[in-house]
């Protein structure tokens, strides 16, 4: 209702003044925000710069989120003002396109992730999104939005059932989309990211090796320059083979995690990770 009847520039300042009242009272999402932007800018940061960036997390969120529901309603034309999806990534879009062994597209929680994905759809023609399992209330009404934008999108919760309908799709040259940087399970291995041990899936990986599926790292963030949201993806990856599956696992995890470092290097304010990364680094 709000996307629909509310100019985007009160939105804007509502979400950041909500974001102000949020780094007031810093409840226990603005703690895991603030320890994971920590480990980002590292030791030397200073504290009102980390209390700026945390804050600014906040009200990326918020916009990024009103940002969605209003553009749910505009034509793919329309849609186009509000995200500009850069010349490159159309062209590795093309190329991946039926591409044997499918390709798996690696998104990290930056900025408007999910407008990313809406905005790059017409160059998919055929897509299963991989999202949290056990989805709580919030998550499964994002789900339901995910999977009204398009006939050709599969919204599947984490499964063993949507691993293999995963796999099925990629062998026919289609496209799995995931994110690969919020921790899910304590039993994920642990593997450096931004210089520390983190459990982070390596599903994405583990398929790809499966198939010969191509790896991508695909962002969305907001450009103040623009005044828009610009939609990315990175030359694809191709994995990494030694003969030993877990060492091609620790290898290829590698190489998709320090290219997530890059992008998130870059936009740390707009870097959506409400959950401990590194649990050990909670304030306690």
């Amino acid at each position: 209702f709000l996307g629909k009847h509310t100019p985007p520039s009160v939105v804007h300042r509502l979400a950041w003044a909500a974001s102000g009242i949020v780094a007031r009272v810093k409840p226990a999402t603005y703690r895991n925000v603030r320890a994971n932007l920590r480990q980002v800018l590292g030791p030397e940061v200073e504290g009102q710069v980390l209390e700026g960036k945390t804050r600014r997390v906040f009200a990326t969120a918020l916009r990024g989120y009103f940002d969605l529901f209003r553009t749910l309603q505009l034509s793919q034309e329309e849609l186009a003002s509000v995200v500009h999806v850069t010349k490159e990534a159309k062209e590795v879009m093309h190329d991946l396109k039926g591409r044997p062994g499918g390709s798996v597209l690696v998104f990290p929680h930056l900025s408007a992730f999910d407008l990313g994905g809406l905005a790059i759809s017409p160059y998919i023609p055929e897509v299963q999104v991989l999202t949290l399992a056990d989805p709580s209330p919030g998550f499964q009404m994002l789900n339901d939005l995910r999977r009204s934008t398009g006939a050709s999108v599969a919204v599947t919760p984490l499964s063993s059932a949507a691993l293999r309908q995963a796999l099925k799709l990629l062998r026919r040259g289609g496209t799995v989309s995931t994110a690969g940087d919020r921790p899910v399970s304590d039993q994920d291995e642990a593997v450096p990211f931004f210089g520390r041990p983190a459990r982070v899936p390596s599903g994405h990986v583990r398929l790809a090796l499966k198939t010969g599926a191509a790896v991508a790292i695909c962002y969305c963030f907001f450009s103040p320059e623009r005044e828009t949201y610009v939609m990315h993806v990175d030359p694809p990856l191709e994995m990494v083979r030694t003969g030993d599956r877990d060492r091609e696992i620790r290898l290829n995890m590698e190489r998709v995690l320090a290219a997530l470092e890059a992008v998130i290097r870059r936009w740390p304010e707009q870097w959506q990770m409400f959950v401990p990364v590194w649990p050990e680094l909670m304030e306690t």
